[in-house]
């Protein structure tokens, strides 16, 4: 028999689950029809509060009266409405309270979610996010009501059939495969419409039963199921596997109350000689052919290869163990070799053996070692040596003590003399350590003490305190003006008009400005002249004397050259001027006479001599073997052959 919550064909416990909600209507009628007694409507109702008028002659007269308006201003009863408080979580005994049985509930439904037991209530359509409105027989009767049950009760169950992620008799939620982790329980899902809880996800998956797809609610982001308050009741459990090179081990993980343990299988590995089957194949010793073993003895362990396995015992064949020596060889197979046979102490030396036997010592260089002194930090090794590094700082922060660093004992603080220590203050005092301890004697007269800020003082120490007597015709402030005496009088910086001092009226081009009463006047005017006649030579104000090397193009100047000295200026520089006339020195040579002929000046200052001015040569035509000369004396030529003279 089923039965809807509104129906009049409820049995009477039906009846009585749905009393809660009579009151509420009926609590509503009432407080709607006796305004009057509002402060005593039942918690089903809109909190409220009632309280006499401000003010009025019928203020007491309206208090607990339906005459007239609670509502209007002024006289009579006003209404105070207090705002609904902020939900602060399932109410005792109302949907979502944790439960143990029916009567924990207002309702008398306690149903299973994933969160454990909790209160539900009657339905006809819609329920809160994580419930759905499905018929279901009532506790203790034959009855069916449709209640709110909790859809993601089943929702990260750990599973092995989909049979057991559905309620009885129901489908839909599938037990989805998660990779080696395990299988979890889904909840079926509406794509269009996503009504999966707070961190999963709608998402396509497929039966690994029947092969069918559907949408289920997961976890999003590849997150990983954890155990549901239902699941660990339960004590559920789900097959793993653990999976490396050497193969696959299958185990179950098991909701606790610490949550989903780790897989029980085993860690796969590679198989050995032990009647254990280790790679998880379901085979028993079936290792490979070169198994690793041990051959142990008094000097130690190798590693050798299993010949054999006999009942889980290795038959194992290698090289043994033997004391080490000196010969380049792990003999005990420790990992180390000749390891202590040709250690020198020296922690700057690399020791180890030759082929032969004998020991070789290297040197290193940038290892940390100890050279032996507490003084020094760091230690490094240099070129095979032990070199300390970084000083300690023995600094007691004690100015009266010599602070030093004794390599065996460390730091020592020998008491100092004659070392300065802190000021005590005052200006006419010597801050000096004596035995080991500050002092401070007066300072002797006339030294130097704290400024007094005038410029015509002098700050001196006497007899022990800084004092400022007046200082006259000693330089003072500089008042910033060239052509005044700054200097002291009677006590006063004074300022005086100056004549004759050198100043500097502004002008660059000036020379040897000097003071008149007080005021630079301007010297003499720089004419810049640098002593070059190709030059444009002039002074400009703040920038002094310019000498423009094209002002004085074409110009002209005398040349450098002794021959053609009539030039022209060009570029700043004085070149001869070409094909101007000049005198050409003619060497006539052993016989001939030097001659002054004209020539013809060219663009680099040479005199070239007019051809038709050269005296004519005359030329050897007698045959000779040696050396022959031919010259003109007097206009008549001559002819000399040097064969058999002088030996040639």
């Amino acid at each position: 028999m089923t039965h809807a919550p509104t129906s009049h064909r409820q049995t009477a416990s039906t009846a009585r689950r749905w009393r809660p909600q009579t009151r509420l209507k009926i609590g509503v009628a009432m407080c709607a029809a006796v305004l009057a007694t509002l402060a005593g409507c039942g918690d089903n109702t809109v909190p409220g509060t009632v309280v006499p008028g401000s003010g009025g002659a019928n203020s007491d007269a309206s208090a607990g009266s339906l005459d007239g308006n609670p509502f209007a201003s002024g006289d009579g009863l006003q209404l105070k409405l207090d705002l609904p408080p902020q939900d602060t979580g399932p109410v005792q005994g109302e949907f979502g309270w944790p439960c143990d049985k029916t009567s924990d509930c207002n309702s008398g439904l306690c149903v299973d979610s994933s969160k454990g037991k909790v209160c539900s209530k009657y339905c006809t359509d819609d329920c809160p996010k994580g419930f759905a409105c499905v018929e279901q027989v009532l506790p203790g009767t034959t009855d069916k009501a449709f209640i709110c049950a909790s859809r993601d009760k089943y929702l990260c169950d750990p599973c092995e059939q989909s049979v057991t992620c559905n309620e009885p008799g129901q489908s839909g939620n599938v037990c989805i495969k998660n990779g080696l982790l395990g299988s979890f329980c889904g909840v079926k899902c509406n794509p269009k419409a996503p009504d999966c809880a707070d961190g999963y996800s709608c998402d396509a998956s497929t039966d690994p039963e029947t092969g069918l797809s559907s949408y289920q609610c997961q976890p999003e982001k590849n997150g990983q199921c954890t155990c549901s308050a239902h699941a660990i009741s339960l004590g559920l459990k789900t097959p793993c596997v653990n999976h490396n090179f050497h193969g696959d081990c299958s185990g179950v993980r098991k909701c606790t109350d610490a949550g989903l343990t780790a897989c029980s299988a085993l860690v796969p590995m590679a198989e050995e000689c032990n009647l254990k089957d280790d790679d998880c194949n379901g085979k028993t010793d079936d290792f490979q052919a070169g198994a690793k073993c041990d051959l142990v003895n008094e000097f130690g362990t190798c590693k050798g290869q299993v010949k054999e396995c006999v009942e889980g015992k290795p038959i194992c064949d290698g090289k043994a163990a033997k004391p080490e020596a000196c010969n380049g060889i792990d003999d005990n197979c420790d990992g180390k070799t000749d390891e202590g046979l040709c250690e020198d102490g020296d922690p700057c030396t690399n020791d180890t053996c030759n082929t032969d036997g004998s020991c070789k010592h290297i040197q290193l260089g940038g290892m940390a070692c100890d050279d032996g002194s507490i003084c020094t930090q760091t230690d490094k090794c240099v070129a095979g040596k032990c070199m300390g590094g970084k000083e300690m700082n023995c600094d007691d922060k004690d100015p009266c003590t010599t602070d030093s660093c004794n390599p065996i004992d460390g730091c020592q603080h020998k008491e100092a003399s004659d070392s300065v220590c802190p000021d005590d203050g005052e200006a006419c005092t010597q801050d000096l350590c004596k035995d080991g301890k500050c002092t401070h004697p007066q300072a002797s007269d006339g030294t130097k003490c704290a400024e007094d800020g005038k410029p015509c003082t002098a700050d001196i120490c006497t007899a022990g305190k800084c004092t400022h007597p007046q200082q006259d015709g000693i330089e003072c402030t500089d008042d910033g003006k060239p052509c005044t005496n700054d200097v002291c009088t009677n006590g006063i910086c004074t300022h005086t008009a100056n004549t004759g001092k050198l100043c500097e009226d502004g002008n660059s081009c000036t020379d040897k400005d000097s003071c008149l009463n007080g005021v630079c006047k301007s010297g003499k005017l720089n004419l810049c002249d640098d002593g070059n006649p190709c030059t444009k030579d002039t002074c400009l104000n703040n920038a002094g004397c310019v000498h423009d090397p094209n002002g004085g193009n074409g110009l002209p100047c005398k040349a450098p050259s002794g021959d053609c000295p009539l030039g022209v200026c060009s570029g700043g520089a004085c070149f001869s001027s070409p094909n101007q006339p000049c005198t050409y020195k003619y060497d006539g040579g052993i016989c001939n006479q030097d001659l002054d002929i004209p020539g013809t000046c060219s663009a680099s200052g040479k005199c070239a001599a007019n051809k038709n001015a050269v005296p004519g040569k005359v030329s050897c035509t007698v045959p000779c073997k040696s050396v022959c000369i031919a010259c003109s004396i007097a206009g008549l030529p001559i002819q000399l052959c040097l064969d058999g003279v002088f030996g040639f």
